[in-house]
C-alpha cells in the first residue's frame, strides 16, 4: 500500500471508529464484508450497510452522516498537537488482533515497545501491601525485559506503571476515556513520563470521557495484550476481577498475589487462586510461566534474594514496639482501635504513630488507619 493509500486508510478508520452507537465487533463486520476498505463502509449506502450482520436503521444512518460534520479535520489537528498519532490494526501489537473483537485503530501516544508484555491491576485502594508488592514486581519485570501494562488508575495501577519507569523499563498504559482526559489528574507527570518509555494508548476519540461502557471495553485491551495478567488486590465484584475474566477467555495466563482470608480486597484474588489461577510470590513465579511461550532466550532474571525478609524491630523503644507488633500480621489500626487494643495512653499512641510514621516503617491509609510498610 502506498503512502496516499495509507493516509486514506487511516482517516476512514480513525472516522469509523468514532462513529456512535457502533462497537468494534459490528466494525470488524463492516471492514470485512467491504473488503477491509474503510472508505467503501462511510460511502456505502443504507441499504448495502443494512445486509451487515448488526448493522441496523441507527447504525447505518450513523455511518452514512459521518463524513458530513467535518469532525475528520478537527480530530486530527488536535491529535497532531498532541503529538499523537491513530494506529492502523496492521501496527498495533499482534495480540490484539487475536481478540474476537479487536480495535480498528488505536490513538497513541509514544511508541509501542516491541517486547513481551505482562499485565498488572488491582485495586484502586490498595492496602500499603498491595502497592509495594505491585512496584517491587512490576520493577524486576522491567529489569528482566517485560513491558508492563495496566490502565493508569488509582492505587495498583499508578503503582505498576511506577515500578516499571523506576526500574528504567517500559510500560503502557491503556485509558478508558480519550487520550486527552488525564485521569485521575494527579496522574499527570506519570502520564507525561509513560510517553517517553512506552506509550498511552486509547481505543476512544479525543474528547470521550470514561463511563461504564468504556472500562470493560479497556479492560479487554489490557488483557488482550499481555502474555498474562497479574491481579493485586481486589474484591469479588472488583474492575481487575473482569480484566481476569477477559484473560481467562482469551487464553491469557492469570496471576494472582494471594492475601489474607479476613481483608475484602484480598477476597478477589483468592477466589481466582481456588480456581486456578497461578499463585504468585514475586516476579520469577510469572517469568518461569511465560518464558516458554517465548520465542527468544533473552529474558533475564531479577537479580538479588527475593525471598521474604523478617524485618528486625529490636532497636525500637518499648512503646514503638507494642505499636509494630499489632501491625506486623498485616492488619491496619486506626488510633481508637489502638486505644483498645494495647495499654498505651492516647498521647503515647499518637506520639509514637508520629515517630514510626516519620521513619518510614508505618503509612496511614485514606481511611485513617495505620499499616505497616
Amino acid at each position: 500500500m502506498d503512502q496516499k493509500n495509507t493516509k486514506d486508510e487511516r482517516d476512514g478508520r480513525m472516522l469509523l471508529n468514532s462513529v456512535p452507537g457502533v462497537g468494534p465487533i459490528t466494525l470488524s463486520r463492516l471492514l470485512e464484508n467491504f473488503h477491509n476498505d474503510p472508505w467503501g463502509i462511510l460511502n456505502a449506502n443504507e441499504s448495502e450497510l443494512k445486509r451487515v450482520r448488526g448493522v441496523g436503521e441507527q447504525a447505518s444512518t450513523a455511518i452514512c452522516k459521518a463524513q458530513s460534520s467535518g469532525w475528520l479535520d478537527k480530530e486530527k489537528e488536535k491529535l497532531e498537537k498532541m503529538g499523537g498519532h491513530f494506529l492502523l490494526s496492521s501496527e498495533i501489537p499482534n495480540y490484539l488482533k487475536e481478540l474476537c473483537d479487536p480495535p480498528i485503530g488505536l490513538y497513541c501516544l509514544g511508541e509501542i515497545p516491541k517486547m513481551p508484555c505482562i499485565s498488572i491491576v488491582g485495586t484502586r485502594i490498595p492496602s500499603m501491601y498491595g502497592k509495594k508488592m505491585a512496584r517491587k514486581i512490576a520493577s524486576e519485570l522491567a529489569e528482566s525485559g517485560i513491558c508492563v501494562v495496566s490502565g493508569m488508575a488509582r492505587g495498583v495501577d499508578t503503582a505498576a506503571h511506577e515500578g516499571a519507569l523506576e526500574a528504567g523499563g517500559k510500560t503502557l498504559a491503556f485509558l478508558g476515556s480519550g487520550l486527552d482526559i488525564i485521569y485521575p489528574p494527579e496522574n499527570l507527570n506519570l502520564y507525561r513520563k509513560i510517553q517517553n518509555s512506552g506509550a498511552v494508548l486509547s481505543e476512544f476519540p479525543l474528547g470521550r470521557r470514561a463511563d461504564r461502557r468504556t472500562f470493560p471495553m479497556r479492560n479487554r485491551l489490557v488483557a488482550g495484550v499481555s502474555l498474562g495478567v497479574l491481579v493485586i488486590e481486589s474484591a469479588k465484584a472488583g474492575g481487575s476481577m473482569i480484566t481476569a475474566k477477559f484473560a481467562a477467555e482469551q487464553g491469557r495466563t492469570v496471576f494472582a498475589l494471594p492475601g489474607r482470608v479476613d481483608q475484602a480486597e484480598s477476597q478477589g484474588c483468592l477466589d481466582l487462586l481456588r480456581d486456578g489461577a497461578t499463585l504468585v510470590r514475586n516476579s520469577v513465579d510469572i517469568l518461569d510461566e511465560v518464558a516458554p511461550m517465548l520465542d527468544f532466550a533473552s529474558l533475564s532474571y531479577p537479580s538479588g534474594d527475593l525471598s521474604v525478609k523478617k524485618k528486625d524491630y529490636s532497636s525500637l523503644d518499648n512503646d514503638e514496639q507494642i505499636i509494630m507488633e499489632k501491625l506486623r500480621g498485616g492488619d491496619a489500626f486506626t488510633v481508637d482501635q489502638f486505644d483498645q487494643v494495647t495499654q498505651l495512653a492516647l498521647p503515647q499512641i499518637m506520639s509514637t504513630l508520629t515517630m514510626l510514621e516519620i521513619r518510614g516503617l508505618i503509612l496511614k491509609r485514606t481511611d485513617g488507619s495505620y499499616e505497616a510498610t
